[in-house]
C-alpha cells in the first residue's frame, strides 16, 4: 500500500512539474473542447450563403469564390452552399435571416440593410465616390471597422466589401436634361434614401421585387430602373430598354455578411478560415468587377440599347437637388459618421 501510494505522489509530482514547465516556457496549452470531436479531431460544418442576384453577376461569383477558398483553406472541413436567385429569399428576408441566427451567410448589396443597420445609410449619399479606386480605398482603411462595429451592434457581423461597379440608369427615354426624369416610374429597391433622391430629381420612384422587374418593364407597370451594368445584362434589360443612362449616382457596394451567433460558435482557427477567405474574395471578386465593365457595355450597345454620358451641367443640376438627401441621412446617422467617410475620401485622393 505504501508502495502504491508512493507511486501516486510521484505521478503527481511530475504532472505539475510539466504543467509548471509548459507554463514557464510560453507555450500554450489546449484545453478547450470547442470545436473538437471526441477523437480530438477539428469539426466539420455545412453552411448555407444566399444571393438575391442571378448567377452572371459579380455577387454570386464573390460569394461563390468565398466558399471555395473556405473549403480550400479549411482542408473540406467547411463546406458552404451557395443559392442564388432569391432561392432562400428576397434580400430584406435573408438580411433578416442572417440577424436572427437562421442563416449563416448572405452576399448583398447595402442598400435594404438601412432597414436592419440604419447607418450603412451613409453609402447611399448620391454621388459619393469619384471612382471605385478611391471608394475601395475608403473601405479597407479604419472606416471599415467603424462601420462594422455598427453592424456588429445590431446583430449582424460585416466580413468584407466587395462592388460591382456604379449604378446607373435605364430608360426608354433618353435623358439628356434635368426635366427628362420628370414622371419617370423608375424601380428602386426597398431603401428610402434612394426614393427621396429619385423624388428630388422629379422622377416617381417605385419600389419593386427584383424577380418583378423585368416583367414591370415588359408590361410599362415601370419606365425605368437602376443597376449596374452588371445586373442589366445578366437580366437582359436591355430587351426592354432604349436608353442606359450613366447617372453613376451610387457605387453598388457587395456586401459580405454572417451571423455573428454562427462566427462565435467557430474556433478562432476556423473564424480566421472565415476572415481570411473573405479578404481574399473581396481583392478577387473587385478585380473581376473591373475586367467586366467594359464587356458588358459592349453587350448592351450590341443589343441594341445606347449609353448616354451626361453633361457637367446636368450632373452639377443632379448634385444641387441631391441635396435634402444628404441632410436625411446626416440627421440619421449622424455627424461623426459622415464626417468620417468624407475624410477618408478625402485622404483617399
Amino acid at each position: 500500500m505504501k508502495k502504491v501510494k508512493k507511486s501516486i505522489s510521484i505521478t503527481l509530482v511530475l504532472a505539475m512539474l510539466v504543467l509548471t514547465l509548459a507554463g514557464c516556457s510560453g507555450e500554450k496549452v489546449d484545453t478547450s473542447a470547442t470545436d473538437r470531436n471526441e477523437d480530438n479531431t477539428a469539426s466539420n460544418y455545412s453552411f448555407d450563403l444566399a444571393i438575391d442576384s442571378p448567377e452572371d453577376t459579380v455577387t454570386y461569383l464573390f460569394g461563390k469564390k468565398f466558399a471555395e477558398l473556405v473549403e480550400e483553406k479549411s482542408n473540406g472541413r467547411i463546406k458552404i452552399e451557395v443559392y442564388s436567385n432569391g432561392q432562400l429569399g428576397g434580400d430584406r428576408e435573408i438580411a433578416e435571416s442572417v440577424q436572427n441566427g437562421d442563416l449563416a451567410f448572405v452576399v448583398q448589396n447595402t442598400a435594404p440593410q438601412v432597414n436592419f443597420v440604419p447607418e450603412v445609410a451613409v453609402f447611399d449619399l448620391p454621388n459619393l465616390f469619384p471612382n471605385a479606386d478611391v471608394a475601395r480605398k475608403v473601405l479597407d482603411s479604419s472606416f471599415f471597422d467603424q462601420i462594422a462595429d455598427k453592424y456588429e451592434e445590431n446583430g449582424i457581423k460585416l466580413l468584407a466589401y466587395a462592388d460591382q461597379g456604379f449604378r446607373v440608369m435605364s430608360s426608354n427615354i433618353k435623358v439628356e436634361k434635368i426635366d427628362d426624369f420628370n414622371g419617370q416610374k423608375i424601380r428602386t429597391m426597398e431603401n428610402p434614401y434612394h426614393l427621396k433622391y429619385w423624388e428630388s430629381l422629379g422622377a416617381n420612384p417605385t419600389p419593386m421585387a427584383f424577380a418583378e422587374v423585368y416583367i414591370g418593364l415588359q408590361q410599362g407597370t415601370i419606365d425605368a430602373q437602376e443597376n449596374p451594368y452588371e445586373v442589366i445584362v445578366s437580366s437582359k434589360f436591355y430587351e426592354q430598354q432604349k436608353y442606359v443612362i450613366n447617372t453613376n449616382h451610387l457605387l453598388h457596394l457587395l456586401s459580405l455578411i454572417t451571423s455573428p451567433q454562427i462566427f462565435n460558435d467557430l474556433s478562432v482557427e476556423d473564424q480566421q478560415v472565415i476572415l481570411d477567405a473573405a479578404n481574399e474574395a473581396k481583392v478577387w471578386a473587385r478585380g473581376h468587377a473591373d475586367n467586366r465593365v467594359e464587356d458588358r457595355a459592349k453587350i448592351i450597345k450590341e443589343n441594341g440599347a445606347k449609353i448616354v454620358e451626361l453633361s457637367d451641367k446636368l450632373k452639377q443640376e443632379m448634385a444641387e437637388r441631391s441635396h435634402l438627401v444628404y441632410d436625411e441621412i446626416e440627421n440619421a446617422v449622424g455627424n461623426e459618421l459622415v464626417y468620417s467617410i468624407l475624410k477618408a475620401i478625402e485622404e483617399a485622393q
